[in-house]
């Protein structure tokens, strides 16, 4: 007796049905890893946030508490405010770029 004579017919379909299930669970292995590397930016960028937050906000008390020149004091103030006018509205602009469709052409 050799081998393909103990093949029954299960066997193939639980092949098919062993490799589709690998399939499934690689496809849904990797959307959770995308949705974690997303999650997991998000936190990173809070607390990035929050360190530049904890240090232009102790330099800018530093300066004010320190000095009585009203120039000074006005800078101090005046350009973490700048910078952070111009980063809100880098990243509220939307912009989008449209490619136009030409007949039989590739993409």
């Amino acid at each position: 007796m050799n081998v393909i004579d103990r093949i029954g017919p299960w066997l193939p379909v639980a092949l098919m049905i062993g490799a589709v299930l690998v399939v499934a669970v690689a496809r849904a292995t990797a959307k959770a890893v995308r949705k974690t590397r997303q999650v997991s930016r998000m936190g990173g960028n809070t607390l990035r946030t929050l360190v530049a937050t904890v240090v232009i906000g102790g330099g800018q008390w530093l300066i004010v508490a320190n000095t009585t020149d009203a120039r000074v004091t006005a800078l101090a103030l005046a350009v973490p405010a700048f910078v952070t006018a111009v980063v809100i509205v880098r990243a509220l602009t939307v912009t989008t770029t449209e490619h136009a469709r030409t007949e039989g052409g590739k993409r």
